[in-house]
């Protein structure tokens, strides 16, 4: 009986969705916040109240749906690409991970889905936005910093529209009452964030997993072995910008909690993030290690890493049970 229910609701849902669709691209809004935004959020809280099997069932019939429709192969790729992160990001809200986990996995899948749906929009209507732009930026004498604008940007785009879908659902979720378990637990994360912001941080796996990955690229690099294809080199090197940024930002944050802890003293933490910031600018790579490092002998020394983790776990706990 809940299954049936389930696969009615999906149903319906699923219809709502092809009306929406039809009516929203019809009318030319469809191309703007709709499709980049609207759809992965609906699938997304389609997954949290109807499951996995049945938010599945439900995409696939829409997208064939209204690929019949509107005889759009464009509308049809980029809506796959929306209802594929919204059901991603739902997948990860009820997993039993962090937040900063969930971003992490959720950014580095958009990107390699960002890169294959490039691929496949190229082998349907014969154009690829990254070749193209690879084409462009040859073409200036400052090919370095293309190259970092291009990565930065591929890297961004996917970390930005997660972290939009993610925090928009369990808004959403929780106002039409569907969250339960991790999902709920991860709303009064959100909810109160302002109050232990500074524990928020990677588990040990994903840290430490974004170091290793960083390294061997960075040794690759050493070795002159260079990444020729436009969308290899595309999936690589914008999850080691994710990577660093996951890391600088992780690493920091726990040193900085290990500072205040020890000291007590907010100054010694102002002065020690402006020396921080500068070795980053003008000795980033060397600035990176140095806080890996760091973050290993706190690991091992004081486990603070799994300390932080265990203060939100405590306190969503208590928040619980009032």
């Amino acid at each position: 009986m809940n299954n049936t229910k389930k696969m009615t609701e999906a149903g319906i849902l699923s219809a709502l969705f092809i009306v929406s669709t039809i009516l929203a691209v019809g009318s030319g809004f469809g191309y703007t916040i709709y499709l980049d935004f609207v759809v992965p959020v609906f699938f997304c809280i389609v997954l949290l109240k109807c499951d996995f099997k049945y938010t599945v069932l439900a995409g696939i019939v829409s997208l064939i749906i209204v690929g019949l429709v509107l005889g759009n192969i464009g509308t049809s790729i980029w809506a796959s690409q929306s209802i594929i992160l919204g059901i991603l990001c739902g997948c990860l809200m009820t997993k039993n991970t962090s937040i900063m986990d969930d971003l992490v996995y959720g950014s580095i899948l958009g990107v390699i889905l960002m890169v294959f749906i490039d691929i496949y929009a190229s082998g349907l209507i014969g154009y690829s936005f990254m070749k193209e732009f690879r084409g462009y930026a040859n073409m200036f004498p400052y090919k370095k910093y293309m190259d970092f604008i291009y990565y930065a940007l591929v890297s961004t785009f996917p970390f930005g529209t997660v972290f939009s879908i993610y925090y928009t659902s369990l808004i959403l979720g929780k106002k039409i009452n569907i969250l339960k378990g991790n999902s709920k637990k991860k709303f009064q994360v959100i909810r109160n964030f302002r109050t232990f912001s500074r524990f928020v941080c990677c588990s040990k796996k994903v840290f430490y997993g974004c170091c290793i990955y960083i390294i061997a690229l960075e040794l690759l690099s050493l070795l002159n072995m260079n990444l020729n294809g436009v969308y290899s080199s595309t999936i690589l090197i914008s999850i080691k910008y994710l990577c660093y940024y996951f890391v600088i930002r992780d690493g920091y944050i726990t040193a900085q909690n290990y500072l205040i802890s020890k000291h007590q003293n907010i100054s010694y933490v102002r002065i020690t993030s402006i020396i921080s910031l500068i070795f980053l600018i003008f000795l980033f790579k060397i600035t990176t290690l140095a806080i890996i490092l760091i973050n290993i002998i706190l690991d091992i020394n004081l486990n603070i890493r799994n300390k932080q983790i265990s203060i939100i776990n405590n306190y969503i706990n208590a928040l619980e049970n009032k």
